[in-house]
C-alpha cells in the first residue's frame, strides 16, 4: 500500500466533496472568507489526527500551523511492550510530519490565550494570530502519591527502562510478588493489564509462574468494565487463566515496608514491588476556562462554550476517558467543524464515542470493542481476530493508517507472532 501523502488527501478531500450531502446554511460572510488560519496547539495524538484530518477534508482551505515543543512524535500507546522486546519505541520527526500536510511548525510551548485579540501567546511571547484554535496540549502528570521508593509510576515510553529494570528482578527472582494498581481519577486503566498479563506470559515462558505473584488492584466494578460485560468476562477469564489476583472495586496504600493496604476489606497484600499509573490532571491554560482538576469543557464539536473559535479535543478536555483513540475521534468532530466553517462541502459529525482496546494478552492480542455513546446499549466485543485496521493500540481515522506505512510496520500488532495480513480488514482505513 503507498504511503499516505498530502496530494492524496487533496484529492480526498475534492471526492468527498463530490460526495458529501448538502452543509447546512452558514451567513454568506462565511461561507466567501478567504484562507481560514488554524493554529493546532499540541503535536500528540489529537494534534496530529486533525492536522491530516483537517487537510483532507478542508485541502488549502486552510493556512495550519502546529505548535508543538518535542521534536519527535512517538506512538506512547505501545510503551507497555517496549520492555519485553528490548527495544525503544521509534518516533516520527514532528517537521516531517508537519510539511507532508503542509503546515508550519512551531517548535514552542503554548502559555496562554487571548480570544478577545484571537491571538494564542508561545511562552517565550511569540504571538499568533488564528481564526481557529485547537488545544490539543493533553493532559499533565500529577505528583506521585507513592512513596519513591519501590514502586514504579508507567506512563509512557519514558518509564520502559524502569519497567525492564524491574523486569530483571522479576525473572532473576529479586521480586516475587508484583501488585499492578490503578489510582482513582482520570486515567487509562489498560496499561496496568498489559503489563501484568505481559508479564505474567515472560514468568510462564521462563519457569517462573510457581514463584510470582502477579496482582491487579482496580477501583473499576469490573476489569476494564468500561468495554461491558462480555469484553469484562473475556478480561478476568484471561486473567485467572495467567494466575493474576483480582481485587475489583478496591484501593490500595502503602503500609510499611513490604506490605499494601488492601480497601474496603481491611485486607493486607504482602509485595515486592507495586506498579501504578499516573492520575492525570489537565493543562491549566491561561485565558481558557476550566474545572476544578484543569480540564477544558466543550461541546460534541470540540467548540468552548462562549469562546468563538476555540476548539479542544485529546487528554485536555473534560472528557473522563483518557485514550488515544477517543482523542483522535474527537480531533475528527473538530476538524469536521472547522472544515465546514472554512467552506468544505461537508455535514459535520459530533462526537459519538466509540471505544477500541488493543489488551496485550502474551502471544495473541484481544482486541476490544464498546460503543459508548448511550445509543447502543450493551454492545461489548471481544475478539482474537482484528476488529478494525490497522489492528494497533492507537486507532485513529487518519494518523493510525498514516503511521503504521512509514515504516516496516513495527507498530502492527502480531497475531501469534506473525503480522496479520493488510487484506483482513474489518473497520478497514481506520474508519469506525
Amino acid at each position: 500500500m503507498a504511503p499516505v501523502t498530502r496530494s492524496m488527501l487533496l484529492a480526498m478531500a475534492e471526492d468527498r466533496s463530490e460526495r458529501a450531502q448538502e452543509a447546512d446554511r452558514v451567513s454568506s460572510h462565511d461561507r466567501r472568507a478567504p484562507r481560514r488560519r488554524v493554529v493546532i496547539a499540541g503535536g500528540g495524538v489529537a494534534g496530529l489526527e486533525t492536522l491530516i484530518a483537517l487537510r483532507s477534508l478542508a485541502g488549502d482551505r486552510v493556512e495550519i500551523t502546529l505548535v508543538e515543543p518535542e521534536l519527535t512524535f512517538v506512538n506512547r500507546s505501545m510503551a507497555v511492550r517496549e520492555p519485553f522486546k528490548g527495544s525503544g519505541a521509534r518516533g516520527v520527526r514532528t517537521e516531517d510530519i508537519a510539511a507532508e500536510f503542509g503546515a508550519q511548525w512551531v517548535r514552542r510551548t503554548l502559555d496562554r490565550v487571548s480570544h478577545a485579540e484571537r491571538v494564542a501567546v508561545t511562552k517565550d511571547g511569540l504571538r499568533l494570530p488564528y481564526d481557529m484554535l485547537v488545544l490539543a496540549v493533553g493532559a499533565r502528570r500529577s505528583e506521585p502519591t507513592w512513596p519513591p521508593t519501590g514502586q514504579l509510576t508507567f506512563y509512557d515510553d519514558r518509564d520502559t527502562p524502569v519497567y525492564a529494570a524491574l523486569l530483571r528482578h522479576v525473572r532473576d527472582g529479586r521480586i516475587n510478588k508484583l501488585a499492578f494498581v490503578r489510582p482513582a481519577g482520570p486515567s487509562w486503566p489498560m496499561p496496568m493489564y498489559d503489563l501484568a498479563l505481559l508479564t505474567a506470559a515472560d514468568c510462564a515462558f521462563r519457569g517462573r509462574s510457581a514463584e510470582v505473584e502477579l496482582t491487579v488492584v482496580t477501583p473499576e466494578q469490573e476489569p476494564l468494565g468500561i468495554f461491558g460485560r462480555r469484553a469484562s468476562a473475556g478480561i478476568r477469564s484471561l486473567l485467572d487463566e495467567a494466575g493474576v489476583a483480582l481485587h475489583t472495586s478496591s484501593f490500595a496504600e502503602p503500609a510499611g515496608h513490604g506490605w499494601l493496604n488492601v480497601i474496603p476489606g481491611h485486607r493486607r497484600l504482602p509485595v515486592d514491588g507495586v506498579v501504578t499509573e499516573s492520575r492525570l490532571v489537565g493543562p491549566r491554560l491561561r485565558g481558557i476556562p476550566c474545572d476544578r482538576d484543569g480540564f477544558i469543557h466543550t461541546d460534541h464539536h470540540g467548540r468552548l462554550p462562549g469562546i468563538e473559535g476555540v476548539f479542544a479535543a485529546g487528554d485536555a478536555t473534560a472528557f473522563p476517558i483518557k485514550h488515544g483513540g477517543l482523542a483522535a475521534q474527537q480531533a475528527d468532530a473538530v476538524a469536521e467543524a472547522i472544515a465546514w466553517t472554512a467552506g468544505a462541502d461537508i455535514r459535520p459529525q459530533p462526537f459519538s464515542p466509540i471505544l477500541r482496546g488493543t489488551l496485550l494478552a502474551g502471544a495473541t492480542a484481544r482486541y476490544l470493542r464498546a460503543d459508548i455513546s448511550g445509543t447502543a446499549g450493551d454492545d461489548s466485543m471481544i475478539s482474537t481476530e482484528p476488529l478494525w485496521w490497522p489492528p494497533n493500540k492507537l486507532f485513529g481515522r487518519y494518523l493510525a493508517p498514516y503511521l503504521s506505512q512509514l515504516d516496516d510496520g513495527a507498530d502492527v500488532m502480531p497475531q501469534d507472532g506473525v503480522a496479520v495480513p493488510r487484506y483482513q480488514r474489518h473497520e478497514a482505513g481506520g474508519i469506525g
